[in-house]
């Protein structure tokens, strides 16, 4: 019954850590594939009579002579502990591997023996036990059972290989040669209808030498049937979907360690400036395209989708179904043990009573419904979707027919229940990040920081964020010194976005992130409280998201860790000490004026805010708050909040250029995280680092 139970955890948590944070999913699964070689363990151990229990049952009075340690208790322990070893390595589609070094560690090769071992111990006993029709019956069954146990471990070492390095299966060494050269290929291109990129879709096909890849502008451009419905917006979707697969592998390669040699292309920068955000209609699509390109990307590491893919999708549903055969076939015959005590496996088997039954029966039923749910989830999958449209862009016969572009049209339809991600991002407000509450202080122990609820990521933050990555003029980023002089401030605040050896870019982010959070309490507190300018939600939202990241994923931002990490326990000291015991806005608002009152010596220039800020506090919370009050100085309220929207926008796209491929895509088995969809758009649009020095 808890085998049942941790089926049932697999199913439903497994896929929803690409969805959530969520603490209780996460360790949840891990605890499931924890605890499931204790138990297999467990339940090994119990199949066998120990002496005290041997001696004690009169049934075994006449057996005196019979090995004592191979008596088994019951006969249908060795069909929960096959049910176990399933669980374990024939396991969901959902997970593969926890973390994504655990694709090429000895962690991975040690519990692939062990699985061996157990199923060893199972076959053994049971080839021991069976004597009479049942138990023959049985035994088959048996090896029926492990027989497509070790297809599906045959899956999981595929899938840890196809993400553990370069191979002739995944191609990603063909795809890294063959975009030295893609290029070349075609002179004109066109990033709206995707004439002239030829990116492979499937790679796999084009590793041999009797193949050619299907490209991107075959499936767009070439008008192949149904395909050639360009106002239909459901074959656009299977289109995106295609374009999503090609630059997943994109980021495969780089993962690889293998260079972007088409970052210098202006047809790469075409791709993502012209193509994905070619006007602000299309902004929510690019966003589209590159939540799938994330889906696409979480499966390859930490599922056996492309496994599945890659390998024969015939044999997989074959084995499949034989297990729910078997299962069938297992329950019928444990039904049939209950009505027999010790003759069913010979002499050896002890009793069987109908509570062990009805769980094997139920354990059972939930490992064939887990069959069909995993078959019927791949063949509804995205890369299930891929598959159908390159085979059906590479086969004439599937273009006439008129069934298989139904199903094309209906596998194209959006569905609302269906989200690659939870859509929301983290907050962290420096302010807010002490508590004197015991249930808060709680919570802290198992976090290192005290963070907010997360907020849903609104169209607005997304369309504040494309505008910075479209105006990137040559790929040059700006730290938000380009908003400052739009907005005619940059004399008065520039100061604040000057960075060197002492005043790193995590002091500027948190000091322009105080600053914000200040012009925010004195909103609340003010008169206009209920005012709320989309500007003010965008600029507070992504103030609070940066400030996140550097709380919580440093490792993904610039500049040495430890450096981030004293540098906020610093700041997170000052403002504990200045407001610890402040609830309401106002007596906060106060107590920040009350300290750091230079509302009558604000500086005019960048020579006199950094003297007076020097001469008052080497704090960053004082500068935080002197530059809080610079911007309170600005009579229009609402082009302040659309500076300080303009300011974090282009903040969140300078600091999302990195090199930690890897970083990236560990957090997708958390969650995910907004930087990193900014991160791969960028790293499509040919930047692949920030500047030395940021661009004004």
């Amino acid at each position: 019954m808890v085998a049942a139970v941790f089926m049932i955890v697999l199913a439903i948590g497994a896929p929803m850590r690409r969805h959530c944070k969520s603490i209780v999913i996460r360790y949840g699964v891990e605890g499931v594939l924890l605890l499931s070689f204790p138990l297999l363990s467990y339940t090994l151990g119990l199949m066998h009579l120990s002496d005290a229990e041997a001696g004690e049952n009169p049934l075994f009075e006449e057996k005196k002579g019979l090995m004592q340690q191979q008596l088994i208790k019951n006969g249908l322990f060795l069909v929960w502990a096959m049910f176990l070893a399933m669980l374990y390595f024939g396991g969901t589609m959902a997970i593969s591997v926890q973390k994504l070094g655990e694709n090429s560690t000895m962690k991975l090769k040690c519990d692939i023996f062990l699985s061996m071992f157990y199923m060893g111990i199972v076959l053994g006993n049971f080839a021991f036990a069976a004597k009479d029709l049942l138990g023959r019956i049985g035994l088959v069954m048996t090896f029926i059972f492990v027989w497509t146990w070790a297809t599906r471990i045959d899956y999981h070492i595929d899938a840890a290989s196809l993400a553990s390095k370069p191979t002739a299966e995944n191609g990603i060494k063909w795809l890294a040669d063959y975009m030295k050269r893609e290029h070349q290929t075609s002179t004109s291109y066109n990033p709206r209808t995707m004439q002239g990129y030829k990116y492979p879709v499937l790679i796999h096909n084009a590793t041999g030498n009797s193949y050619s890849p299907v490209t991107l502008d075959k499936i767009w451009c070439d008008n192949i049937g149904v395909l050639s419905s360009s106002n239909s917006p459901h074959i656009r979707r299977l289109k995106d979907l295609c374009l999503s697969f090609a630059l997943f592998h994109l980021v495969v390669r780089r993962y690889f360690g293998y260079s972007c040699p088409e970052s210098k292309l202006d047809k790469s920068r075409a791709l993502v400036l012209d193509g994905l955000l070619q006007t602000e209609q299309d902004y929510e699509r690019a966003f589209q395209v590159i939540e799938a390109e994330l889906a696409f990307l979480y499966d390859f590491f930490f599922t056996k989708y492309a496994a599945i893919m890659y390998g024969s999708k015939k044999y997989y549903c074959a084995t499949s179904f034989a297990i729910t055969v078997v299962c069938i076939g297992v329950g019928t015959w444990a039904i049939s043990v209950s009505n027999k005590q010790v003759s069913i496996l010979d002499d050896l088997l002890v009793e069987t009573s109908t509570c062990d039954v009805v769980v094997t029966v139920a354990a059972l039923v939930a490992l064939s419904l887990f069959e069909l749910l995993q078959i019927c989830s791949y063949f509804a999958s995205d890369w299930s979707k891929v598959s159908l449209v390159c085979t059906y862009a590479t086969n004439p016969s599937w273009q006439k027919n008129d069934r298989i572009k139904k199903v094309l049209l209906l596998l194209g339809r959006p569905h609302r229940w269906l989200h690659y991600w939870r859509n929301t991002i983290g907050q962290y407000s420096v302010l807010d990040s002490f508590s004197s509450s015991s249930w808060d202080r709680l919570k802290q122990r198992f976090q290192s920081r005290k963070t907010g609820n997360p907020v849903e990521l609104q169209m607005e933050v997304k369309k504040a964020v494309a505008r910075v990555i479209k105006n990137s003029i040559n790929g040059h980023l700006s730290n938000g010194a380009s908003a400052l002089m739009r907005h005619g401030m940059s004399d008065e605040l520039c100061w604040a976005c000057q960075t060197d050896d002492e005043f790193t870019l995590t002091h500027s982010i948190l000091v322009w992130h105080v600053a914000t959070g200040y012009c925010e309490i004195e909103t609340i507190a003010g008169p206009n409280e209920n005012d709320m300018h989309p500007n003010r939600g965008v600029a507070t939202s992504l103030s609070k998201y940066v400030a996140y990241l550097v709380a919580c994923a440093p490792t993904l931002l610039p500049g040495r860790l430890i450096v981030s990490e004293c540098t906020l326990d610093e700041l997170e000291a000052q403002a504990k000490k200045t407001l610890q015991g402040l609830v309401s806005p106002r007596e906060r608002y106060e107590k920040l004026r009350e300290l750091y009152n230079v509302v009558d010596e604000v500086p005019s220039s960048v020579a006199d805010a950094t003297a007076a800020t020097e001469a008052t506090s080497a704090h960053l919370l004082s500068k935080g708050v002197r530059l809080g009050k610079l911007l309170e100085s600005m009579e229009n309220h609402m082009i302040r909040w659309e500076l300080l929207a303009d300011f974090w926008a282009e903040m969140l796209v300078y600091i999302a250029p990195s090199d930690n491929v890897a970083g990236h895509i560990e957090l997708l088995a958390e969650g995910g995280e907004f930087v990193t969809h900014i991160w791969v758009l960028l790293m499509h649009a040919g930047i692949l680092e920030r500047p030395a020095t940021a661009i004004p």
